[in-house]
């Protein structure tokens, strides 16, 4: 079966002698798992339940994301077990670490930061090939909020 890499660039199937890229079973896997994750419920019109629950808690304070991790984790975990089914249900782990990520200055100006990152790492076993699945750890950024601090007042 054919593993096309997202996003597909279906203009090159027009052209003669093109084709569109392929990525092998384990990127396909990682592809399909971000692509759930940066979906917020309802941007799938014909699947309103297609999306992460994350989206949910996008302007929540880190130590609120904190104390339902545990939650959004079995979310997660059971979008993924659902939706994707290359992957082992029963290996499947999701885990994640919440951080205050800092902005860079502008003109010499601190900014302060209200965005978090959020750092998943989701481990499982391949059932085509019978191999770890592994992917390094997706990275989302949340709550794109800035404040300019200027010391002088």
């Amino acid at each position: 079966m054919k593993k096309y890499a997202l996003p597909a660039d279906f203009s090159r199937l027009t052209r003669q002698g093109e084709r569109i890229e392929q990525v092998d079973l384990g990127e396909s896997v990682r592809q399909h798992i971000l692509l759930m994750l940066i979906s917020p419920y309802g941007s799938l019109r014909v699947d309103p339940s297609f999306g992460c629950a994350f989206w949910e808690y996008d302007y929540e304070s880190s130590g609120q994301l904190e104390t339902r991790r545990h939650r959004l984790e079995e979310s997660i975990a059971r979008m993924i077990a659902e939706r994707e089914p290359r992957l082992d249900p029963a290996r499947l782990k999701v885990t994640f670490r919440v951080y205050n990520s800092p902005l860079p200055s502008v003109r010499g100006r601190r900014m302060l930061a209200l965005k978090k990152r959020i750092e998943m790492k989701v481990t499982g076993r391949l059932l085509e090939t019978n191999q770890d699945f592994a992917p390094p750890p997706f990275q989302l950024y949340f709550s794109p909020v800035a404040i300019e601090h200027n010391a002088t007042y």
